[in-house]
Parts: C-alpha cells; structure tokens; sequence
C-alpha cells in the first residue's frame, strides 16, 4: 500500500496565528503551535508554513523562531527535513514548563562547549565590529546599555537585553557567515535557561562588562574590543563551572 503523502498545513483563520509579544518568546510560539493542535488546525504529518510566514505573522525574528523549533526537535514532536520544511510528529505539543525543567538542569560539558565556541567567534566578531560598524550598528549594540541603565534588577531576566547586545555586535561584524554562527551559538546557550541559573542581582555586572566592549568597539579598537570581549567571557566562565 502506498504511504499517505503528508499533508500541509491548511489556511489558518485569519486570528488563527496572532502576533507574539513579551517574554520568551519561543515558549509563546510553542504555546500558538500547541494551540493550533488542540483546535485541530494542525495534525500530525502536517508540513508547517515557510519560515518567512511565520515570522510575518507571529512577528518574530528569525532566529527567536528556529529556536523554538528547535527546542520542539528536541522533545522529537518536530521533523526538520533538509530543504523539505518542517513536519509535526505528535499529537500532543508539551508544555513550556517541559522545556523549562530540561533548561534548569543543563548538560555541563554541553553548556561549556558552547561557551568555549562562542568566546572564540564573538571575541572574533567584536573586532571585525570595530573596524567595520556603521552608526546604525553601533546604535544598535549601544540601546541594551541603555536600557540597562534605568533597568531594575527584577526586570532584567524578564527580557534579552544581554543576547540583544551580543547579536548587535554580530550583525555588525560584517561576515555574514561569523554572524550566523554566533545568532545559532547564542539560540543554542539560550535553550539551555542558563539565565534561570543566575541570580537577579548578577544583571549588574553584566552592564560593567558590555561597557568596554562597546567603548572599544565604538573607538575603533579592535584589539581593545577583542581584550575587553575575552575579559567579559572569562568573567563569567566562573558561573558555569560552579
């Protein structure tokens, strides 16, 4: 008998997909996603939409969306097929608190190999940054310090202003390639809820190290920006070997 040839998902309602906003925000994409099955507008086998059609409609970035995807591979409810989309493989989506416990209890020598690979390519990026950002990009790596500036400590895990910061610096870079490696790197050590590690108070220290690499990065310097980015990786390697 010939295998029943997976259908793709069918047009949503027009409210079916509605814009994603605040905290988390993969969690609340995954929320949609195990909504959309429960109504029944998505089965197992379904193909989901091209990528660029969810972004439109959650309004989501790109790699806030692979992200969340990902964590859904992980748990084995998701199909990634090389260039063939996306496909459901369950009938039921897990919770977010399913993913949470998994992010609270990391696998050290995963989470540090991560750490490792992304200290090389960003201590790489903040370098090439300063040599190559534009004002906008240099705009763009400076509003998370500024809003660290008036930020309470309560706040500060409640948004991505720390991974804000580090993908500014990768898109200003100019190597596409390395900037791409770093959004994934910074994707990845997200899934793991390092952030549920920290206490609300470390929020602090974070605003004096993002400081220099920017002051270097916007002089100009790139072995300052890549001292002071080695410096800021190292400061905080403590934490995850404790």
């Amino acid at each position: 008998m010939a295998k029943k040839p997976s259908k793709s998902l069918p047009s949503p309602k027009a409210d079916a997909f509605s814009p994603v906003r605040g905290v988390r925000l993969y969690e609340l994409i995954i929320d949609q996603i195990a909504t959309l099955v429960q109504d029944g507008q998505l089965a197992n086998g379904d193909r989901f939409p091209p990528e660029r059609y969810l972004q439109e409609k959650w309004k989501v970035s790109r790699p806030v969306l692979r992200e969340a995807f990902r964590a859904l591979e992980m748990q084995g409810v998701v199909e990634s097929r090389p260039g063939g989309g996306r496909y459901l493989r369950a009938g039921r989506i897990p919770h977010p608190s399913d993913f949470q416990a998994q992010h609270l209890a990391p696998d050290r020598e995963t989470l540090l190999n991560i750490w490792d690979a992304r200290e090389g390519a960003e201590v790489k990026a903040a370098g090439l940054a300063a040599v190559n950002a534009s004002r906008a990009q240099l705009a763009a790596i400076g509003q998370p310090l500024r809003m660290l500036e008036t930020m309470t400590p309560e706040a500060y895990p409640r948004g991505d202003v720390n991974q804000d910061f580090h993908a500014a610096i990768a898109r200003a870079c100019g190597n596409p390639l390395l900037e791409q490696i770093i959004l994934d790197l910074l994707g990845r050590f997200h899934e793991t809820g390092f952030e549920d590690l920290s206490a609300d108070d470390d929020w602090g220290g974070l605003q004096s190290d993002h400081q220099p690499i920017y002051d270097a990065i916007a002089a100009g310097d790139r072995a300052a920006a890549e001292k002071a980015m080695a410096t800021h990786f190292h400061s905080l390697r403590k934490r995850l070997e404790e």
